[in-house]
């Protein structure tokens, strides 16, 4: 079966909000970035990259098939479009959250 890798992912900024308060100065750090969509389809690999020394930060992930339309195959085989690895998220937060690069091949090797 034709399947897919798809992920939602950031390389994060962290800015610091100064605000005077009556004692001190107190800091809040806020995460910002670019938020990013990666798709590939079974065998072909997904090159995730941050500039500098950001990291990547992977916000959501799915390995599998939820339409006929991407990555689509024989007809025979887009009868199940409802299939999705439940730990895919787990699976490509452990294997690229706090790099600078990553890359994975979609692919039942990865997620199984």
């Amino acid at each position: 079966m034709a399947l897919s890798l798809w992920l939602l992912w950031m390389c994060p900024v962290l800015l610091s909000n100064i605000a005077p308060s009556e004692q001190a100065l107190s800091r809040a750090a806020m995460p910002f970035g670019l938020m990013r969509r990666e798709l590939a389809c079974e065998g072909y690999p997904i090159e995730l990259r941050c500039p500098g020394s950001d990291v990547i930060m992977i916000e959501t992930a799915n390995y599998g098939r939820t339409d006929d339309k991407i990555c689509d195959a024989d007809p025979f085989q887009m009868e199940n479009v409802q299939c999705y690895q439940p730990d895919a998220f787990k699976i490509m937060s452990h294997r690229c959250n706090n790099r600078t690069q990553c890359v994975v091949v979609a692919g039942a090797d990865v997620f199984s």
